[in-house]
């Protein structure tokens, strides 16, 4: 068992290389991803009165929640319109595998595509970030489970805009009550609710423990604990949308 696990394990990082090799190291999308977090941050901090490190959170959780979610989108969808996808059909893997290895190269690209100008804006600014450890544990799961909502919604897409579309209608209002622009306590209580059992409120909290020291360790450790359970969630309910998808033809 062990010896199957690591043989698809071994495949899923074979498929995540293909797919960086082709979507992710390509001039459009290095460039997307080196302007992306830039134009977040002006977004998030022009008009408030924040100082560059307060707002290293919310640069942090909304370049990790858009980028780790928006690749994958893309990737799986031009597959399947260009007709490529039958290929990876065809090789002896499984739904779950190829899910997974797509779900691994989303993650590497949001992890990577945060980590940097977070911390060059940090070092830029002199910030220093409460847990150097605590901020990549925190970006490792907000960018898995970012991915895997991205790869839930485009499984039955077979066009880009297809899979977008509901992504953004889910993404946009997740940013207004996630307590990146305002405390969630101070949301109507239903909104509240909402708000806690979305992603993304769990990636701010947890970076605004890792970077600025707010809340405590057992919030951080749930919120991650919150993460890694979607990230599994969505990798789950991916595959099964996609077996669907293709039984349907």
């Amino acid at each position: 068992m062990g010896e199957s696990m690591m043989n698809n394990l071994r495949k899923a990082v074979a498929i995540a290389w293909k797919d960086s090799k082709i979507y992710y190291f390509s001039a459009p999308t290095v460039m997307m991803g080196l302007l992306f977090p830039v134009l977040m941050f002006l977004t998030f901090w022009i008009g408030r009165d924040l100082s560059v490190y307060e707002a290293l959170p919310g640069l942090a959780a909304l370049t990790a929640f858009f980028s780790g979610s928006s690749i994958g989108v893309t990737t799986l969808a031009l597959e399947r319109t260009k007709g490529t996808f039958d290929t990876q059909l065809a090789m002896p893997v499984s739904l779950l595998v190829i899910v997974l290895g797509k779900t691994i190269a989303s993650f590497l690209y949001g992890f990577t595509i945060t980590i940097i100008p977070v911390g060059i804006l940090a070092l830029l600014s002199q910030s220093r970030i409460a847990s150097p450890i605590l901020f990549l544990v925190s970006i490792t799961f907000s960018a898995l489970a970012s991915a895997g909502l991205g790869l839930v919604l485009s499984a039955t897409a077979r066009h880009v805009h297809e899979a977008m579309t509901p992504l953004n209608i889910i993404r946009i209002p997740m940013m207004f009550i996630s307590g990146l622009f305002t405390p969630i306590t101070n949301l109507p209580s239903f909104l509240q609710g909402i708000a806690y059992i979305m992603p993304l409120t769990h990636t701010v909290s947890s970076l605004q423990y890792a970077i600025l020291g707010q809340w405590n360790m057992e919030t951080f450790l749930a919120s991650v604990g919150v993460l890694a359970l979607y990230a599994v969630l969505f990798l789950i309910i991916a595959a099964k949308r996609l077996g669907k998808s293709l039984e349907k033809g």
